[in-house]
This record gives C-alpha cells, structure tokens and sequence, in this order.
C-alpha cells in the first residue's frame, strides 16, 4: 500500500516488476529479493527502512536510502 510521502517505484528483478510504494513495502523487497545482502548502501537502506515504523526515519529519508540501494546494487527502478 502506497503511503503519500512515497514516490511508487516500480523495480525489475529477475524479469519481474514489483511495484514499491511505502517504506516496509521497500524493507519487503530488501529482504526477500535483493542481489546483495551487504554493504554500506544496503545496511543503510534497512536501517531506515525499518525505522519508519517506530518513526525515527521520515518516509522520504527511507526512499532516498533505497533508492541509493538500487543504484549501488545496479537494481533496475522507475518513477510509476
């Protein structure tokens, strides 16, 4: 479920689109289905993903993180 402060983003993996609209929709994707389970931009991005859910992490500090996720790990994405 897309939350308002969340560009949707659709990401191409494994000749699948997944639509991505909120932060746990993001931390979902990072755990079950991303190249890499490793890495600077990748801690980052679960860190802060996750901490939407306590409110410690804004929605738009959670993208940007994932978001830089996807380009470290060469992860296909689109604006929807």
């Amino acid at each position: 479920m897309s939350t308002p402060d969340w560009l949707v983003l659709v990401v191409e993996r494994h000749q699948a689109f997944h639509v991505i609209g909120s932060a746990e929709e993001a931390l979902d994707m990072l755990f079950a289905n991303w190249p890499t389970a490793s890495g600077a931009a990748f801690v980052l991005a679960m860190e802060t993903c996750a901490g939407t859910a306590t409110g410690t992490v804004t929605q738009d500090e959670a993208q940007l993180s994932f978001l830089a996720a996807a380009l470290d790990a060469k992860v296909e994405f689109r604006f929807a």
